[in-house]
């Protein structure tokens, strides 16, 4: 038998709203879809469901983006790696209710207000429940701009290089003219700083996975699509 031992207020409410969502699932079809939930990992002992996966694919709340793309042992272990950063971050930094709502008004925005409360009900959720997911996302996001934020160095070979073997393909293959490398340098040195961070966040979540007790349910998760 798991044990299941909820560490902070945000996790409670949201394990909460799961087991509602349980009741109602127990007694009622939702729009026609069938919802899995089970448990398909424990991370120390905070408990990571089928339907956290579903809201953070539905919603695209992961770090990186794209999570409607991702495999489904790709979306758990991002998801993972953002419950052990908080684990050690949730009392150092906060996040407000208005950078909350400003996130929920993003999100109604980028997907349209329509399309937001129709994927909401097809998950028996309401938009306001989406509340302890922002708060990850947002807390995630602050604490990687804070410990990540300084300049990478990136060499000017390094820039060349993938100027003729990353842009120029990719330029091509789009149908498009290459820029001369001048004009995109800047451009070019973002995308390998960008790269570098993740680098250093995946060795630092690496790092955060070694020390942590990490349990993974294969029967819950082969089920997940």
């Amino acid at each position: 038998m798991v044990e299941i031992i909820l560490r902070t207020k945000v996790v409670a409410g949201r394990w909460l709203v799961i087991l509602a969502i349980l009741l109602v699932l127990m007694t009622r079809p939702v729009a026609g879809q069938e919802l899995l939930n089970c448990l398909v990992a424990s991370v120390d002992h905070v408990p990571v469901t089928a339907f956290d996966l579903e809201v953070v694919k539905t919603f695209d709340l992961l770090p990186g983006g794209d999570a409607v793309a991702l495999a489904a042992e790709e979306r758990l272990n991002r998801y993972i790696d953002l419950l052990l950063v908080l684990r050690l971050t949730r009392e150092q930094l906060q996040v407000s209710q208005e950078e909350v709502r400003a996130e929920l008004d993003r999100l109604r925005e980028q997907l349209g207000p329509e399309v937001l409360e129709q994927r909401c009900r097809l998950l028996g959720l309401k938009p306001e429940d989406l509340t302890s997911y922002l708060q990850d996302k947002i807390l995630f996001e602050k604490v990687i701009g804070t410990r990540f934020n300084q300049r990478l160095y990136v060499s000017l070979k390094e820039i060349e290089d993938y100027y003729q073997q990353v842009y120029v393909p990719e330029q091509k293959a789009a149908g498009r003219t290459p820029a001369e490398l001048v004009t995109v340098l800047d451009e070019i040195e973002a995308r390998l700083q960008a790269r570098r961070r993740e680098e250093r966040v995946k060795e630092w979540t690496g790092e955060l996975r070694q020390r942590a007790e990490i349990v993974i349910y294969a029967d819950c998760l082969s089920r997940i699509k």
